[in-house]
């Protein structure tokens, strides 16, 4: 499933409420634009299997949000992401780890997409 990835949508940044989300900018990466390391670390990370939100909005202030959308050919999976760098300090949750290295890849993708 995760060789068939059309679309990736991503949105990052601090907050102050959930509504202030959906206008942060979203980054998008469709078809032969989204880079091979991004799509190999997907499949290794098996992100299809996470759809979901995790962590807590109140547990930081501004809050630290991060919305991915990966887009195939008969579905679709969500995630969202609160204060993200509170999750990794605070748990042991292989979960965000996986989804971190994700971002991870996808924020250097776009910092070179940049320059």
């Amino acid at each position: 499933m995760t060789d068939d990835i059309w679309r990736i949508e991503y949105r990052q940044g601090m907050i102050e409420t959930r509504k202030e989300a959906a206008a942060l900018p979203p980054r998008v990466w469709s078809g032969t634009e989204i880079p091979e390391e991004v799509r190999t670390a997907i499949r290794a990370e098996r992100l299809a299997e996470l759809s979901g939100t995790y962590g807590d909005p109140q547990a930081g202030d501004p809050i630290q949000y991060d919305q991915l959308t990966l887009t195939f050919p008969r579905s679709a999976v969500k995630l969202e992401l609160f204060n993200r760098a509170i999750l990794l300090f605070l748990t042991d949750d292989e979960r965000i780890q996986r989804i971190h290295h994700v971002l991870c890849k996808l924020d250097k993708a776009g910092a070179a997409a940049s320059e």
